[in-house]
């Protein structure tokens, strides 16, 4: 058992929550129901469940917490017996499944701005992820991040969104377009026939993000139905939607702190990834008392208690996945925001002794 000295120095440092549970659309999930009765499962029971209905799920327009998707495909998966539950729900999402949003994505002038589209306005459908799109070489990526042990069913969750990605970019790009490589921050299930079926591409399990990679020269492509006077009326709609439905700086805050919980990078490439300019990334943090700076140490910390907590991960590998030069910065910086070592912090955490304002912060 630590000592009383230890244990109230590791809780000096208290950032605020990191405000990564929101709300989701249901559009998405219309097919799940379809899917359960493949199964033999009726669905009214297993929706019931988790509050909702067989109407509800049908409704474009139902909104509810994430955490209830997260109940719902957990649910779904432990009835069915099928670890790829969420892969088979995604993989029967469309353009049109999004509604305004994805209107606007089939009328844009290429992929690329589509996916800058679904991106920018991905808070409509779904308030718990980021949806970014990221390069390397003349690689592009499509990624969808969340706090994995924030869920009952992360691996769901992320079968499911990065199925929906896939349908989305057949939909801009036709339907014989596929990822260079497929990416899934989950275990290797069990089954990859399925995976190989649908994605037609190399996969690769327990990767540090989920998502899609493919040749860059597609965000150049036009989708089938692009129509720039349709586009530009989509994104009035868009915007108006966006307006009526947020507050602008608390969800760029949140956006951001989830962005730099999954990844490290500089200001003004986390600008672009959120879609606005860096002054008025640097305006909406000083107007709720905060800073880049801030908010990158209180992920980096949050993220160096879940690694401590959750993985035998040394010390070193910690600070190289939070961006540290060596061991000893972040020993430092651990100790500057904790009271004590990463080591000693592990140790407490292991006794039980603090684990649970661990998850409160997060």
């Amino acid at each position: 058992m630590p000592n009383r000295a230890h244990t109230k120095a590791s809780f000096t440092v208290s950032p605020p929550p990191l405000p990564f549970p929101g709300n989701m659309r249901l559009a998405p999930f219309m097919a799940l129901p379809a899917v359960l009765r493949e199964f033999g499962q009726e669905p009214q029971g297993i929706l019931a469940s988790v509050g909702l209905s067989l109407e509800l799920i049908a409704d474009t327009d139902t909104i509810v917490p994430f955490a209830t998707v997260d109940r719902l495909l957990q649910q779904c998966r432990d009835l069915t017996g099928c670890e790829y539950f969420g892969l088979l729900v995604g993989q029967r999402v469309s353009l049109s499944s999004l509604g305004v949003v994805g209107f606007a994505m089939k009328s844009a002038e290429n992929v690329a701005t589509a996916l800058a589209t679904l991106s920018r306005y991905r808070t409509l459908h779904d308030q718990s992820a980021l949806i970014t799109v990221e390069f390397r070489g003349n690689m592009a990526s499509l990624r969808y991040a969340l706090m994995r042990n924030a869920y009952n069913a992360p691996e769901q969750i992320y079968d499911c969104a990065v199925a929906i990605g896939c349908c989305l970019l057949r939909g801009l790009c036709g339907p014989a377009w596929k990822p260079e490589k497929v990416v899934l921050s989950r275990e290797r299930p069990a089954l990859l026939a399925p995976y190989e079926k649908f994605f037609r591409s190399p996969l690769v399990f327990d990767g540090e993000w989920s998502g899609l990679e493919f040749h860059s020269r597609w965000l150049s492509a036009a989708p089938v139905g692009a129509d720039p006077l349709l586009y530009r009326h989509m994104l009035r709609e868009l915007r108006e939607l966006d307006d009526a439905a947020r507050d602008t700086a608390l969800n760029l805050i949140a956006s951001l702190r989830l962005l730099l919980y999954t990844r490290q990078c500089k200001q003004d490439e986390a600008a672009a990834l959120l879609g606005v300019n860096c002054r008025t990334l640097r305006r909406q943090l000083q107007s709720a008392g905060t800073t880049f700076r801030g908010e990158l140490e209180t992920a980096r910390f949050a993220r160096a208690r879940a690694l401590l907590s959750e993985s035998g991960l040394s010390t070193l590998e910690i600070a190289g996945k939070l961006g540290y030069a060596d061991a000893s910065a972040f020993n430092h910086a651990f100790k500057r925001w904790s009271g004590v070592s990463p080591s000693r912090w592990r140790k407490i955490g292991n006794s039980g002794e603090h684990s649970s304002h661990a998850s409160a912060s997060l």
